[in-house]
């Protein structure tokens, strides 16, 4: 009998470790099917998430590599006018972790219409800035114009940097997870998505990117999100770039980001021109579709769509008023993905209606 019990209990064992077998098999196979073979990132270079507006654009864009421009001083007046930047050493508030976030895009996230004066002052704690060009050994405190230090051949910027979106991002971000940000400045004013696909950029910023993430983790720091923030697409329609280019200098430029390490891809929408709110609406319209059906590209901001014409300094460019009440609305929808893993249902300023993303399983 008691041999009888043994290979019952046997067979039992036998049929339990088949089922966790049959079902580790289904769970994998799904993974598969929706994200790639684990360990093999092509699924994910290669935007073939299923589902995404991405899956079937070409794998390589067909773009120039910009044009490199002298890298100049920063004149005394400038420097004069803008606030010492503190070093920011977060272990005096016994503070190890933080959110890695890449500021990326073209001039309004730069700042050409901001104020750095009308810019909100930094909440204590709240962030740092790094700046892997002109200083790659320390964190600064933040001040404004934001990364108007940050540089170079590729990404030259300096006088288009007049105040920025970023402290009130940073100020809302930290307020909603009581995490500090530590920001990298990668923005480049009039750049349609051709320059941000070539070969040259993407190294660019990959190479801030990569540079801030090892100096902190070397410094002691764990690092969890890794964030980039994108504003970007104006030029797009002004160059006559079409919808099956933008997606794939999209898709080309992320890749590179996502392979270095990046989690996911923070959208700030375009708005339109000056009395005309619907100029950019073929690009508008991809980057919502794209946020939707997407699960690496997050929609965190639908505001500049309902900015009226008395907040834009000229055709393009928005005040800092604007500024701020952009960097707030996408840091709080940024932090709400950060704590939830879930898209924020925003309110869409276009269309009066409520942003309603596919949320994936898994993201």
């Amino acid at each position: 009998m008691k041999r009888k019990t043994r290979i019952g209990k046997t067979a039992v064992a036998v049929m339990i470790i088949l089922i966790i077998v049959a079902f580790c098999a289904i769970f994998a196979s799904v993974v598969i099917s929706w994200y790639g073979i684990p360990g093999d990132r092509s699924a994910v270079k290669n935007g073939t998430v299923k589902g995404s507006i991405l899956s079937d654009v070409p794998r390589e864009a067909a773009v120039s590599e910009p044009e490199k421009e002298p890298v100049e001083e920063i004149s005394p007046e400038i420097v004069e006018n803008i606030a010492e930047a503190d070093v920011e050493d977060f272990s005096e508030k016994e503070i190890k972790e933080v959110d890695l976030i890449v500021f990326a895009g073209q001039s309004n996230m730069s700042g050409w219409g901001g104020d750095a004066t009308q810019a909100p002052a930094l909440l204590d704690g709240a962030g740092a800035e790094f700046r892997p060009v002109s200083d790659p050994t320390e964190l600064v405190s933040i001040t404004e114009p934001f990364g108007i230090f940050e540089n170079t051949e590729i990404m030259n910027d300096l006088y288009l940097k007049k105040g920025s979106l970023v402290t009130a991002f940073v100020n809302e971000w930290y307020k909603e997870t009581g995490t500090p940000v530590v920001a990298v400045s990668a923005s480049k004013g009039g750049t349609p998505s051709t320059y941000w696909a070539s070969e040259a950029v993407c190294t660019e910023v990959t190479g801030r990117f990569r540079t801030a993430k090892d100096w902190l983790e070397d410094n002691g720091y764990k690092v969890n999100n890794q964030f980039l923030v994108f504003l970007q697409g104006e030029n797009d329609i002004l160059e006559g770039v079409t919808d099956e280019q933008y997606l794939t200098d999209i898709n080309v430029f992320s890749s590179n980001l996502f392979i270095a390490g990046i989690d996911k891809f923070l959208m700030i929408r375009i708005g339109g021109e000056k009395g005309d709110h619907n100029a950019f609406k073929r690009i508008v319209d991809l980057q919502t579709e794209l946020c939707r059906t997407d699960p690496r590209f997050v929609l965190v901001s639908t505001l500049l769509s309902g900015v009226g014409d008395d907040h834009m300094i000229d055709k393009y460019h928005y005040d800092q008023a604007t500024l701020n009440l952009l960097g707030a609305d996408a840091g709080r929808n940024g932090a709400y993905f950060a704590k939830t893993r879930s898209d924020p249902e925003i309110k869409d300023y276009l269309t009066g209606e409520t942003y309603i993303p596919i949320n994936y399983e898994g993201q």
